[in-house]
């Protein structure tokens, strides 16, 4: 069993699991998500454990990094997430829209916004009193016509990646200047920093960068998978809202080639409530079929498992505990024996501990620890991760069969 930084490889080579030189740009990044992990970690791991048309599964989606790297990699891919805005941010990621078809769209959308030729009105929003709390009141109206405008686009794949783009733009029009941890414990911006943002002009900005940043990431796809169409990439990848334990049970026994995922920390982050603005503003009854909307907020947020609103539990340490061992047992039974599960895992040193804990977990569940690398984590990340210093990344193998 390795216990050193090196890379778990079948050829040896050897690298720093922290990637000092690398960031999340393009596509990776279009959208803020809380604790979300390196790409070149996935990346990595997916080239060595598997084979081109494998299945690789995230069991914790999240804004799906694990996802991109897969069909980028040539490989199949599930993500399970609870949290339905990581999931819209992950099919956007995974659609690969050509420039053109969100060029008409854009069109149309600036159009209907135009300030004297649009829309003159737009039905009110249901969370109009909230919203106007983070929003000065033109850029609130100027983002409630975007919104009318989008949920008016024909295409249902068009429509999601178009409102996973106006996800991606509501902090920063909002008057809350502070880091995205003031949204996520719901703290407004004070009567005198209510400022204008000119919300249209951040919109269209953002889709023509994600259009880029799609197209750049389908071509790297092709270079991976011959003859590979936008319709075959989209159709590569299936994504399930719900638990990851019911999720996995549900597949065939033995049907997953690899696990690659990264699990929440125990009391680190909050993923639903930093979605805050999002869950606001998408509201809206023709978006509820996807559990999007602040309706759903209380519900995803309080069940949340390892979540830092709820660290202050009595049994919240046992409670992650159980989960986690009910993530393993699952895993064991849909991976195939001898497959490998890769875990990107860290904590906090101001919570109870849990990596070893979690290594005995698998163990009991028949993976053997096969290697242990550590990895520092930047010192921007860490502010918002509740004094997490550095991760291990651990690579297991099934034994289910043995």
């Amino acid at each position: 069993m390795a216990t050193t930084n090196s890379i778990f490889s079948n050829h040896g080579e050897v690298a720093d699991w922290s990637f000092p030189e690398l960031s999340n740009s393009g596509l990776h990044a279009f959208h803020w998500y809380p604790a979300t992990y390196l790409a070149a970690i996935p990346g990595t791991l997916i080239a060595r454990v598997s084979q081109p048309g494998d299945l690789i599964v995230d069991p914790f989606n999240g804004s799906g990094t694990t996802g991109l790297e897969s069909i980028r990699l040539g490989r199949r891919f599930i993500g399970i997430d609870t949290n339905p805005i990581a999931l819209l941010i992950t099919q956007a990621k995974l659609s690969f829209p050509t420039a053109k078809s969100l060029q008409a769209e854009l069109k149309r959308i600036a159009s209907d916004c135009d300030p004297i030729f649009g829309r003159p009105t737009v039905s009110a929003h249901p969370r109009e009193s909230e919203l106007l709390g983070w929003y000065h009141p033109k850029t609130f109206y100027d983002l409630n016509k975007i919104l009318a405008s989008i949920l008016q686009t024909p295409s249902e794949n068009i429509k999601l990646c178009l409102l996973a783009v106006f996800s991606s733009i509501l902090k920063n029009a909002s008057s809350q200047g502070r880091h995205w941890g003031w949204v996520c414990d719901n703290v407004k911006p004070r009567e005198g920093e209510i400022v204008f943002k000119d919300a249209l002009q951040l919109f269209l900005a953002a889709v023509n960068d994600y259009a880029l940043d799609a197209d750049s990431a389908f071509k790297s796809s092709q270079l991976h998978t011959d003859g590979l169409t936008r319709s075959v990439a989209r159709s590569m990848s299936k994504l399930h809202l719900g638990t990851c334990v019911e999720r996995l049970n549900s597949f065939p026994v033995q049907s997953i080639d690899a696990i690659i995922t990264s699990p929440p920390y125990y009391g680190v982050a909050d993923y639903v409530k930093a979605q805050r603005l999002s869950f606001l503003w998408l509201d809206k009854d023709e978006l509820a079929k996807d559990f999007l909307g602040f309706r759903f907020f209380e519900q995803l947020r309080s069940t949340e498992a390892g979540a830092r609103s709820n660290r202050h539990r009595k049994s919240s340490h046992t409670d992650y505990l159980s989960f986690i061992e009910s993530f393993f047992q699952a895993s064991a039974r849909a991976l195939k024996d001898r497959a490998i599960m890769a875990l990107v895992v860290g904590e906090s040193g101001s919570r109870e501990s849990t990596t070893n804990a979690l290594i005995e977990l698998a163990a009991a569940a028949k993976f053997a620890l096969i290697s242990r690398g550590s990895r520092s984590i930047r010192q921007n990340r860490r502010r918002l991760m509740a004094k997490v210093k550095g991760e291990d990344v651990l690579i297991f193998q099934n034994q289910i069969l043995s």
